[in-house]
Formats: structure tokens, sequence, C-alpha cells
């Protein structure tokens, strides 16, 4: 662990509040008796290569129950803007002295931890403001980004009030020859297209908490690779999600991204 003040500070990020349009509350549905919000973090703060990990929410006080949830477990949380999500990430980074992300959304409590890894590595070597992995494996719910909070700030002071919704590196995805991008294919061994293990639905929720209950063990962590290949043997469990749609934000993503490839 750095301490503060030594470069390079690489600081995971959370995302998470109460609301939602679609699932309400889904931050703190059980997955084997544990708040999926506080799965996600202690997944993410296993990660021996992170400096720090932050639950980022918004100031609305609805979110203090997944404040106190991150407290409980050592984690600290910061409270920002509601509507400005960019603005929320830049003060979270500030407060807690990151040079650069990880962004994790906290739709997403399978996040792959190798994953993760080895695109902190490819970023820090390559001295690249942004780091991600293309494409649709995007919309499996699995990946993380990393990202310099310099370039979080020039995409913040460049851009319109669109850059600053929940899609936070629109910006750099649109402007791709400002700041210096690197990519990382995915393992294929964990690419599955067409599985959603993101949480945004019931149906999503009702996935999750059937391979919670079949793949939790005590002192143990739940790992992508074990959720992919339960999905692989036994597909009826995939089909419970697979007829809903990704969000919308989502799919420009990996629509940018194919532009992105194109002017490499």
């Amino acid at each position: 662990m750095n301490p503060l003040g030594i470069e390079p500070r690489v600081v995971a990020i959370v995302s998470a509040r109460m609301a939602s349009s679609r699932c309400p509350g889904k931050a703190i549905v059980p997955l084997a008796g544990e708040p999926l919000l506080s799965v996600l973090l202690r997944r993410i703060a296993s990660s021996p290569q992170l400096d720090s990990v932050c639950l980022a929410t918004s100031g609305n006080a609805e979110n203090l129950p997944l404040v106190e949830l991150a407290r409980q477990l050592g984690i600290p949380a910061f409270q920002g803007d509601e509507d400005d999500v960019l603005r929320r990430y830049i003060d979270c980074a500030r407060s807690m002295g990151a040079q650069h992300i990880i962004r994790v959304t906290g739709d997403n409590p399978l996040t792959d931890l190798e994953t993760m890894e080895r695109l902190v590595a490819l970023h820090l070597e390559a001295g690249a403001d942004y780091s991600f992995v293309p494409g649709d494996a995007l919309l499996m719910g699995i990946l993380s980004e990393v990202i310099s909070r310099s370039a979080l700030e020039q995409s913040w002071e460049r851009g319109e009030a669109r850059h600053r919704s929940e899609l936070v590196t629109l910006y750099i995805k649109e402007h791709p020859r400002e700041f210096r991008v690197r990519t990382l294919p995915l393992d294929p061994t964990l690419y599955r297209p067409q599985y959603r293990l993101t949480v945004d639905e019931r149906e999503d929720v009702e996935l999750m908490q059937r391979l919670f209950a079949r793949l939790a063990a005590p002192g143990k962590l739940v790992t992508t690779r074990q959720a992919i290949e339960l999905l692989d043997r036994e597909p009826e469990l995939a089909r419970l999600n697979s007829h809903l749609t990704h969000k919308s934000h989502n799919v420009r993503s990996v629509e940018l991204d194919a532009a992105i490839a194109g002017k490499k």
C-alpha cells in the first residue's frame, strides 16, 4: 500500500446509489445473505494492486445506509453531486489523493478481478490516461476501467453536460486523440457476450441470487470465472435474464469502441 503523497496512487472508486428507475434498493439486495454492495466492496478490496477502495455515492440522505455499510467494512465513503457523476468521481479521487482511479459500477457485483489487475498493470506501465477492454464484453457486467484523474478533470473542463452523466468516460471515447488510450483484450475464457451479469432488473437480481446460493462459501470470494463456468454448465440459468435489453449509454460506449480501434 502506497502512503498518501507517493505516486502513483491507484484507488478503486465504486459508485452506487439506492435510487434506481428499474430496481430501487438493488445495492442492498442479499446475495447468499450479504448485501450486494458489501459483496462487491469486499471483492475489490481483496486486490493487492490497489492502494485503497472508496465508495462514491450522492449526498442524498437515502444513501446513508450505503455509507454506513462501507464504513462497517473499513472502506471510506464519499458523498457528492447527485446528477454530475463525473464531478462526483473527480471530487472523490481528490479526497482520496488518487492519481489514477479504477472505475467500478455498483451494478456489477462480479466485476472480474483478474482483468482489473491486468488493466492496472498495463495502464501504469504505459503511462496511460485511460485503459479499458473494448467491445461488447462491456455488456456482460464484469469489467472495470482505469482512468487518470487528470483525464477526468480534462473531460469535465472540455466537455458538455452530456459528458458528465453516468458514462463518465464519454468525452474520452469521443476524443481519443486528446488522451493516451490503451486497450486490453478480455481473456477468451471469460468472453461470453450472451451472459448478463449486471444487476439492473428484477430478473438480474434473481440470477445473481441463484449464482451466489450455489457458489458462495464461508471465507471465500465468488469469482467471475466460477459464475461463468456455472452458466456454461447450466444454460437455463442464463435464460433467466437473457431477454433484457442493455442500458443505452453502455450500448453507445460499445459503438464508440469501434471508432477508437479504427483510429489506432
